[in-house]
């Protein structure tokens, strides 16, 4: 989705309203992330004009994004719920506004924001497998941060629990 500095002049106010639906199904940004593919994104929210250089994008973004399973590496769809909000300026900024993006050729590029939204939900680890169909071998098994710790002591220093210490 891209919008000129002229349709942003043109809009009455400055503000376009943005309800959207997109795919993202090949993108070398995407090759970069666990994200596989994004087959549905609903956009919705508002981009406002400050009539000078800025602007202000408030997006809303929901759908689905399919991403490979931690253990079988199989394709799951993950529904996302997320909100973007970023500046654009179609005028040079000052290195200490390093938060404004500054656009070129006075198109603005929606694009790049939605996807890096989208990335950030992406779960560092998924797995729709039973805790007790995960993989196991000879003398080893794939274990859960939710499996319950067993405090055992290692054999190699229990020997010092014979030792008393005095706290005199």
């Amino acid at each position: 989705m891209k919008f000129t500095k002229k349709d942003f002049q043109m809009a009455e106010n400055g503000v376009i309203s943005i309800d959207e639906w997109i795919s993202v199904e090949d993108n070398d940004f995407l090759r970069h992330t666990q994200v596989k593919s994004i087959p549905e994104v609903h956009i919705t929210g508002t981009l406002q004009f400050d009539q000078s250089s800025l602007v202000f994008s408030d997006l809303e973004l929901d759908g689905v994004m399919i991403v490979p399973d931690s253990i079988t590496l199989e394709d799951l769809e993950v529904i996302f719920d997320t909100t973007s909000q970023v500046t654009y300026s179609f005028d040079p900024v000052t290195q200490d506004d390093d938060e404004i993006i500054v656009v070129k050729k006075d198109t603005i590029d929606l694009n790049p924001e939605i996807l890096q939204a989208v990335i950030y939900e992406a779960p560092m680890h998924i797995t729709r497998l039973p805790r007790a169909q995960y993989p196991k071998g000879d003398g080893w098994q794939v274990l859960s941060d939710q499996d319950p710790k067993e405090d055992k002591i290692d054999p190699r220093w229990a020997k010092l629990n014979e030792f008393k210490m005095d706290d005199d």
